[in-house]
């Protein structure tokens, strides 16, 4: 049983240990039979939060305690602190305050520095409460409050003002991550379809001062596909999204199957051209090959005809790779 006092052990900290287990049982979990399973079945005082909440005898306050089951919304308790006293051989005070602040998933939104006195009696090597007080937060005053409790309400509309924080925080959170789904190709960890739409229509490249554009698309990915699997394919299809985003670190897009696109807006074109380079030759050198087109234009732009113009010089790159020598397109390619 939790009141029994082991050998060796400071009954100071038992009557400590004691009065936070009452607290926690109380406010947290409601839990009334651990509760008046500590009362001291001979002799027992009780002073309750409100101004008509008091009675004596172990058995009436038990059928008091037994009407809150249910009713106290479960609340958290931070900050304790208590201080214990020995009133005479076997008989000790303990007097203590903590926070305590409904759940938030209560819908109940209050919180209090609480406080707590509590006297126990040690028989036969078991301490018994024989006296629980806890203060009203309603009614507790502060020498500034006039008339109402004033602290105590700030201290409750400070709470509600965190929660109410905490939640915004956590809608922006999940409609960030929501947005991240539906705009993250989850193969690849690049943009992807929806994400290149919404670039489109929301002129976000209308006024830039110069845009390079690139499209890539993956040779001999079908003759993977037919001859390892489409397991194999598709870490065909990751490895060469690897090296494109390498050379172009959140600027890259895949818009279907093998195909990938790279939009990068005030670049010079020297740079551009090289970045395309350098992400083919790093895909060829771990055994993927891809085709690929540019277009770079100094302002104005106009990111469409320049997906289209880079997308036709992809594909005509992608015929001079199938004319060569041991190169053959299957159907699809």
């Amino acid at each position: 049983m939790v009141n029994l006092l082991q050998p060796g052990q400071d009954p100071k900290a038992l009557v400590q240990t004691l009065t936070s287990y009452l607290m926690h049982k109380h406010y947290c979990e409601n839990d009334v039979e651990a509760l008046v399973a500590l009362f001291d079945p001979e002799d027992f005082f009780w002073l309750g939060a409100a101004e008509q909440e008091y009675a004596a005898g172990s058995r009436q306050v038990t059928e008091i305690f037994r009407r809150f089951a249910g009713k106290v919304p479960t609340c958290n308790i931070t900050g304790e602190e208590y201080q214990v006293m020995e009133l005479s051989p076997g008989a000790y005070l303990c007097y203590g305050r903590a926070w305590i602040a409904t759940d938030p998933a209560t819908q109940v939104y209050i919180r209090v520095h609480q406080r707590i006195t509590t006297a126990f009696r040690f028989r036969e090597g078991r301490a018994w409460c024989t006296h629980i007080h806890i203060s009203n937060p309603y009614s507790e005053m502060v020498p500034e409050d006039v008339g109402f409790p004033t602290q105590v309400a700030q201290q409750t509309y400070q709470y509600l003002q965190e929660q109410v924080e905490k939640q915004k925080q956590l809608i922006a959170d999940q409609t960030a991550e929501l947005q991240r789904l539906s705009f993250e190709d989850l193969m690849t960890g690049m943009y992807n379809h929806n994400r290149f739409y919404w670039d489109m229509e929301s002129g976000r490249f209308a006024q830039a001062s110069a845009l390079g554009v690139a499209c890539f698309d993956i040779n001999g990915l079908k003759e993977v596909n037919d001859h390892a699997g489409h397991l194999a394919g598709d870490e065909f299809i990751r490895e060469a999204a690897r090296h494109i985003a390498a050379a172009f670190p959140g600027l890259g897009y895949r818009l279907g199957g093998d195909e990938f696109l790279v939009l990068w807006e005030g670049v010079e074109e020297d740079t551009f051209r090289q970045r395309v380079k350098e992400a083919c030759a790093q895909a060829l050198t771990h055994g993927v090959p891809v085709a690929s087109g540019v277009s770079w234009r100094a302002a104005p732009c106009d990111v469409r005809r320049q997906v289209d113009e880079a997308d036709r010089l992809m594909y005509l790159d992608k015929e001079r790779y199938y004319g060569r020598p041991g190169h053959y397109r299957k159907g699809g390619e």
